[in-house]
């Protein structure tokens, strides 16, 4: 099982030494107002307002979903909108209605596999593979615009702490993907077999095994990238997707989504909260030979509900 490692550390902040003791009866010095008895002190919601400091990155203290709207990017040349949350309208979207909710020369976290920086979010710009016909509906930054490389950008800043990673490299690998339990594995050829008559009886491949408390239980939740290879053709599949099991249900898999085109090799990304409800929405990667795209997945109940279509025009 895989822990998702969390983002972030709380700093506690001494006071710096004065160097000596100062005579309480020093002249000109002003007192400080004293504090009535029965003023009531000011109460602070930690799940909504974390003043916490990330010591391996970048400071992203700040208000975090619902008390702040958030938008969700992948990366490629530009920010690509892909999902978001509106906290005046209290609802989900994706695509190009969240770049509504993005202000210009805001903070952007932005985030590689082994960096993290805050950028300032530029004009609307095309990203090398934009989605849909138009006006660009992604954004530009400082550091994208100079080259710099990253997956992933979150706005506000402060919305980064309800960010949870998935290692590609670990959860892929083939030490992973091979140790799959024997009644995991059997429940998800069984799975594939209803949902695909000519997948049936055929070789499942797993190309993802992967674990993260998505639902905020402190239990990981499971999740599976699996394959059948067309044996007529190789270059293409009989059945491909990415299945959950979820540990409020652990007897029950969920096909969140699975291929359109018989190319399609899915991957889970990694999840954020961004509305705040304790339910971490879905960051899903579709690839295929000539290149891929990403969207997030609102999970409800059982039943997975994509905030927008793939980018790149999946």
């Amino acid at each position: 099982m895989i822990t998702a490692l969390s983002l972030l550390a709380t700093v506690v902040v001494t006071p710096a030494c004065d160097g000596g003791d100062k005579a309480a009866d020093t002249k000109g010095d002003k007192k400080e107002p004293e504090k009535k008895a029965d003023e009531p002190v000011k109460q602070r919601d930690p799940g909504t307002s974390i003043d916490t400091v990330n010591t391996d990155g970048p400071d992203i203290s700040g208000p975090v979903p619902p008390e702040t709207s958030a938008v969700f990017f992948s990366i490629d040349g530009a920010l690509i909108p892909l999902g978001c949350f509106d906290k005046d309208k209290k609802k989900l979207m994706g695509g190009k209605d969240c770049g509504k909710l993005v202000k210009k020369d805001g903070e952007v976290y932005l985030k590689a596999e082994h960096a993290t920086e805050l950028d300032k979010i530029g004009d609307p710009k095309n990203a090398l593979c934009e989605p849909g016909d138009g006006k660009p509906t992604s954004f530009a930054t400082p550091k994208l615009d100079g080259g710099q490389a990253f997956d992933l950008g979150i706005y506000p800043k402060s919305a980064a702490q309800k960010f949870l990673p998935v290692s590609r490299e670990d959860t892929t690998s083939a030490s992973r993907t091979n140790s799959i339990d024997a009644k995991d594995k059997k429940a998800i050829e069984e799975a594939i077999a209803s949902n695909s008559k000519k997948a049936a009886g055929e070789p499942v491949n797993f190309h993802q095994v992967a674990s993260l408390d998505v639902n905020g239980d402190s239990q990981p939740d499971a999740f599976y990238s699996a394959n059948v290879i067309n044996p007529k053709d190789t270059e293409r599949y009989l059945f491909s997707g990415l299945f959950m099991r979820s540990s409020k249900s652990p007897d029950k898999l969920v096909l969140l989504d699975e291929t359109k085109t018989n190319l399609e090799i899915f991957t889970l990304y990694g999840a954020i909260d961004l509305n705040g409800d304790g339910t971490h929405e879905l960051w899903v990667n579709a690839s295929f030979p000539e290149g891929g795209g990403d969207r997030v997945i609102e999970i409800v109940g059982d039943k997975p509900n994509p905030l927008s279509k793939y980018s790149c025009g999946l």
